[in-house]
This record gives C-alpha cells, sequence and structure tokens, in this order.
C-alpha cells in the first residue's frame, strides 16, 4: 500500500502510513514493525493510519494536523505538510488528510499521503526543493490519475520516484481495483529504473547522468508472493 520503514544509522527509525492488513484482504500476522515514530497522512483511514501495526509506544505525528498549523521535528528538522483530500466520489466520503516531507540522512523524502487529485505549481511550494525521494501514489483507483501525477514530478523535480500503492497480488479486497505497476513504467519509459528485487534499499543510489528521476521499484514486504 503506502506504508514504509525509514531509519537513518545511528538514529531511530520511522514509519509511515501504516495499514491495517484486514482492510486490503491480508491476514494480520501478529508481526509488527519497529519504529519510534509514526507518521500518518490523516488518522481517519485505516489503510494509511493503523498505528498498532507498529510495537510499543511510538510517538505519532499526524501530518494533517501540521499541514494546519502544528509543528513537528524528525531527526531535528520541521517536518512539512500540505493539506490535501481523497478522491471526490470515495465510497467512504472524501477524508482530508496530507502530503508530508522531512529530511532524512541529507535527503528530502516526500510521502504523497492518500491524495486524490493533482496539485499545482503554487500548492507545491512548500515542497520546492525538499522533494529527492517522491514515494508516488501509482494506482489510480481512489487517488489521483497519471495525468495529475506527470505534472507534479515535473514541478517537485525528485531525483528518485518509489512507486506505492498500486495494485499487488493477492491484494483483491479493494472496492476498486487498482493499476498495476506496469502501466506508470511504460508510461515514464524515457526514466531508469532500478529493480531492487529486496524490500530495502539505500539512499541515495547512483543517479544517471541524464536529467530524468529514476524509478526505484521495491518488493513488498506485508505479504510473500510466492
Amino acid at each position: 500500500m503506502a506504508c514504509f520503514r525509514l531509519w537513518e544509522e545511528p538514529a531511530s527509525a520511522i514509519a509511515m502510513d501504516p495499514y491495517t492488513p484486514e482492510s486490503i484482504g491480508l491476514v494480520d500476522d501478529g508481526q509488527r514493525l519497529d519504529a519510534d515514530t509514526v507518521i500518518v497522512s490523516s488518522l481517519t483511514d485505516v489503510a494509511h493510519a493503523n498505528v498498532g501495526l507498529v510495537g510499543g509506544h511510538p510517538r505519532v505525528i499526524n501530518a494533517l494536523d501540521v499541514a494546519r498549523g502544528e509543528t513537528a521535528e524528525i531527526f531535528g528538522q520541521q517536518l512539512i505538510a500540505v493539506e490535501a483530500a481523497e478522491v471526490a466520489d470515495h465510497p467512504d466520503g472524501a477524508d482530508d488528510n496530507a502530503l508530508y516531507a522531512f529530511q532524512a540522512g541529507g535527503l528530502w523524502f516526500l510521502h504523497m499521503g492518500d491524495l486524490g487529485y493533482g496539485l499545482d505549481a503554487e500548492q507545491l511550494a512548500p515542497f520546492a526543493d525538499r522533494c529527492d525521494v517522491l514515494l508516488a501514489l501509482t494506482g489510480e483507483a481512489l487517488t489521483l490519475k497519471f495525468d495529475e501525477l506527470d505534472p507534479m514530478i515535473d514541478i517537485l523535480e525528485p531525483a528518485w520516484i518509489v512507486p506505492m500503492h498500486y495494485g499487488l497480488p493477492p491484494v483483491s479486497g479493494i472496492k476498486r481495483r487498482m493499476t498495476r505497476l506496469e502501466p506508470f513504467l511504460k508510461r515514464r519509459q524515457r526514466d531508469p529504473v532500478v529493480f531492487c528485487r529486496h524490500h530495502t534499499v539505500t539512499f541515495p543510489l547512483p543517479s544517471p547522468v541524464q536529467q530524468r528521476p529514476t524509478i526505484v521499484v521495491l518488493e513488498p514486504a506485508g505479504y510473500d508472493p510466492e
């Protein structure tokens, strides 16, 4: 889905938008993420705000609250957030949520939350020069379309794009089937692609000479594809 765990050695780990396994047709096997801080794009979506997926008693940051005026720091640097909402025709209602960005290891990581529509340059201005790694929504169903995503990529100018929130087997309980990854890769065939063949990668990755973002494809860690 849209859940990632990031750590900056020797600092603590961060979990982003943890999901509820049952909400996407998976079984909760009792395993929990290890993180000291949890960032969620909102606290109203079980697919993005299952704080219980993280063990212990982590600090919880609601990016939507930050977008509305609260402050929060990650690794001593301010978290940046922009308020948005889900797609207008969401069957459960278009809840508010937020995109958010923070700095780790000298790089800015921008998580698109559960954005339902494209944002323009003015709306994305808080992220100017604050998007080295873009965790990009690429499933289309219940999120923004490719025609809306492409201009945002041009505005944000990330060095790396990590696709997320796309159709992964055996996730079949989604009310609307998400686009698989292949159409996104075909659409952006000018961009170099790195298939990590693992759920973990270390940034920064080598960047090509050409001025194109590198797409970094991770293996999902939430289930065994076999």
